[in-house]
């Protein structure tokens, strides 16, 4: 592609906010099939003949730009090829603002490239109303939909210019393919759940548009203003709102977005954007029956239309979702005998799904921002146990890299209005080495080495005594409620950094940098010893903080919730401390809210506390008590916090135990790939074999179980079921499409098992071709 002209508007009437109509026309002697590379670095649309085929770009790093590729049958005779690019001027979540906006298409048949000669348009149809939806995203839209063109016929009407060839924006950039697959556009019936007449309460038409909205009576005692209609699409997605309506020419017709109800009605605002927020879209009618569509996705469930017309005049006004989303149906199962469990676990699908597009994003409706936290963590593995493609998640990772900061520390956030976080650096190291260990792809562990080895030097560029304390420009985050005094030094994050080494060690191990992997151990051991003179409290836990500067004795250390749970997971307990450890996480857990209705909610997030849990560092502590044989406690959990969501009649996943916050936020959904697998019981091993497993069978308190989980270094699924048959006996069946190895554990004795139709005694290693059948008694003879 970079030889391919870049193109825009020689004149454009303004720098942002403006949509740009090009368009070719192809003369074609037979049918083809013909394949289409587009870029640009606005949002673009592509269409031929009038039919939308093609969206993009996916997010990129300028440095290291994909382009789109669409395989297209046409029909010989003459076709119109038109995109509109919607160049919004400004930096979001998703693509970076200040480079100036261009496009690229190449059209290759069988004979070949063909020459393409493009004019452009500026599209008048979208008023330029200066609201953005927030700070993160891009504009409200408003389109006079009497001015758009017929994109099925070519350079029709005036205003149109030869597109102008500009010196290429990203210079020498690096160009590839894309290396994801397009996002599907998947139809979402929306059912109608209220309705009626309004009357304007407030201000002239583009008054504050949100405002004007909501200020609406819809239960008029004024004259009649209009019609209005609420719609339900069942649960929180990207979708583009489509309504379907015919009404009288001039009609203005406003649609607001909300992920829930508030006081029975949808406010078109977005809660904790940090800036003001217009979740409203508007468009005027051409007059009679028409499909109303934005430009760009908006994240919603409900959506509420308003149409200024008397209500003879409305005569249909239906309403559904283009949902745009990366994944269909899960290829992952999981069932038990728990229904509740059953629907936690598809809860988590469904907010995966939602938060999946040309990245795994932390929400679909304030911000689409790919978070490494949020991605490279918790998304890895809950995309690992459902879909099991983890594409986003490679593309994620490396883009962290190319984003790395001056200082050399990978991007927290990133493309778009960049981000760098403490742990969320060390995660991206974790990210990339969990990568490789889960598919057996080692392509990370070679290109990102170098950023990989510069984050590290980071941290012990910031070295003191008692650990390293980063500077004020790198946000030292470890939880919502977690908060460290200035100048104390962060103990989780310090536990974080001691796990990561481990894993940078392994890392230049595997790449053969024997030197640097000896260097890592040095590094792990001086943590190692900051830990132990440091950092524990009389009871032989973890404090969460301690000064820099002033040394302190155990006895004044208080125990710290998350530093002893991310002790109790990096195996930093003894078999004496461990029980005491395991009791003050279950007690701290058993003390916040939803748990204890009476303790303090996290409202907004600077509502530090002690004693507050999210469903984020879920990920961390209910997996440090699976690990510890806690099977009872965790499903308990699962149980009474995220059953807590269900009953507050959630259809995708809280961001934290309250509902002040976003509706659909993936890091919240730890029990999905948590029960998938614990619960069935088959756990990928940390070593370089993609196919090994460490079996331990946690039944709990559950009667069976059954699920499938993917293969993720091939095509291919593992099959788990398993139930009780007895008291304190269980029968446990595995089925696998590919050999694979599997390591026993547990505090169970195997009474028989078959292994691909053989019987045989127990081995430490099981090679497994395709089924393997346990018998599992209890070792007290208790009845779980």
């Amino acid at each position: 592609m970079k030889n391919v002209p870049c193109l825009w508007h020689p004149s454009p009437s303004r720098s942002q906010n403006v949509y740009v109509l090009f368009q070719t026309a192809l003369a074609l002697e037979e049918s083809d099939d013909w394949q289409l590379n587009v870029f640009g670095s606005s949002l673009y649309r592509v269409y031929v003949d009038g039919e939308e085929i093609a969206e993009g770009p996916a997010r990129f790093s300028p440095e290291h730009p994909e382009y789109d590729v669409h395989t297209v049958s046409l029909t010989a005779g003459r076709r119109i090829l038109s995109v509109i690019v919607h160049d919004y001027g400004v930096h979001t979540r998703i693509l970076m603002g200040g480079i100036h906006p261009f496009l690229q298409c190449r059209a290759t048949g069988k004979k070949g490239p063909i020459r393409l000669a493009w004019r452009c348009k500026e599209l008048d149809a979208f008023e330029p109303i200066d609201r953005r939806v927030n700070g993160q995203l891009g504009w409200m839209e408003s389109c006079d939909t009497r001015r758009l063109p017929d994109l099925r016929c070519a350079f029709d009407g005036e205003g149109w210019s030869e597109a102008l060839e500009i010196e290429h924006p990203l210079g020498d950039a690096a160009y590839r393919p894309g290396t994801v697959g397009a996002c599907l556009r998947l139809p979402v019936a929306a059912a109608e759940i209220a309705g009626g007449t309004y009357a304007d309460r407030f201000g002239y038409v583009n008054d504050d548009p949100p405002v004007r909205f909501m200020s609406r009576d819809l239960q008029p005692q004024l004259p009649d203003d209009g019609v209005w209609a609420r719609f339900d699409l069942g649960k929180i997605g990207l979708y583009r709102p489509c309504i379907t309506i015919d009404v009288p020419q001039g009609t203005i017709v406003e649609a607001g977005y909300a992920e829930s109800l508030t006081d029975g009605r949808v406010f078109p605002v977005i809660p904790l954007s940090a800036s003001t927020s217009c979740h409203v879209d508007r468009w005027i009618a051409a007059g009679g029956p028409q499909r109303l569509l934005t430009f760009a996705p908006r994240g919603f469930r409900f959506i509420e239309v308003h149409v200024a017309a008397a209500p003879p005049d409305v005569n249909l006004l239906q309403a559904e979702g283009l949902q745009r989303t990366r994944y269909g149906e899960s290829a992952g199962t999981f069932h038990c005998s728990d229904s509740r469990l059953n629907d936690i676990w598809r809860l988590g699908v469904d907010t995966l799904r939602a938060c999946a597009e040309d990245a795994l994003i932390d929400t679909p409706t304030r911000e689409r921002g790919q978070w490494i936290g949020d991605a490279a963590v918790i998304g890895m593995e809950v995309l690992g146990v459902t879909f099991g493609d983890l594409e986003l998640v490679h593309r994620g990772l490396q883009q962290a890299s190319y984003r790395r900061r001056h200082d050399g520390l990978a991007a927290g956030l990133c493309p778009g209005q960049e981000a760098y976080l403490t742990t969320y650096a060390l995660y991206w190291i974790d990210g990339c080495f969990r990568y490789a260990r889960l598919t057996g792809d080692a392509s990370l562990l070679e290109e990102c080495y170098e950023t990989a080895a510069r984050t590290i030097d980071y941290f012990f560029a910031h070295m003191t005594p008692r650990g390293t304390l980063p500077s004020a420009d790198t946000w030292d985050f470890i939880d919502w409620g977690h908060a460290v005094a200035s100048g104390e030094i962060n103990v989780s994050l310090n536990l974080t950094l001691l796990n990561t080494l481990g894993h940078m060690a392994a890392w230049e191990q595997a790449r053969g940098l024997h030197d640097k992997g000896e260097k890592r151990r040095e590094q792990h051991e001086k943590i190692g010893r900051i830990v132990a003179e440091h950092y524990r409290s009389a009871d032989g836990l973890l404090a969460k903080s301690v000064r820099a500067e002033a040394l302190s004795s155990p006895e004044t250390r208080e125990p710290g919730y998350h530093a002893t749970v991310l002790g109790l997971l990096y195996g930093l307990f003894d078999e004496e401390a461990k029980p005491r450890a395991v009791a003050f996480i279950k007690a701290h857990m058993l003390s916040c809210f939803p748990n204890n209705p009476d303790a303090p909610r996290l409202v907004h997030p600077s509502a530090n506390h002690e004693r507050l849990i999210t469903p984020s560092f879920s990920h961390f502590s209910l997996q440090a008590l699976w690990e510890a044989g806690e099977a009872d406690f965790v499903l308990e959990q699962y149980r009474t916090c995220w059953g807590w969501m269900l009953d507050q009649g959630v259809t995708t996943l809280l961001e934290v135990f309250d509902t002040r916050w976003s509706h659909c936020h993936a890091w919240s959904a730890s029990p999905t790939w948590q029960l998938s697998r614990y619960a069935l019981g088959l756990i990928p091993e940390a070593g370089e074999d993609p196919y090994r497993y460490r079996l331990r069978f946690q039944p709990g308190t559950l009667a069976y179980a059954s699920g499938s989980v993917p293969l993720l270094a091939e095509k291919g699924m593992v099959h788990v079921e398993w139930k009780r048959t007895a008291p304190g006996a269980w029968e446990y069946e595995l089925r696998t499409d590919r050999p694979i190895r599997v390591s026993l554990e547990g505090a169970h004795a195997i009474s028989l098992m078959a292994l691909d139709g053989k019987e045989t005694a127990p081995n430490t290693l099981l090679e497994v071709q395709q089924r393997l059948v346990l018998k599992y008694t209890d070792v007290n003879g208790r009845s779980s």
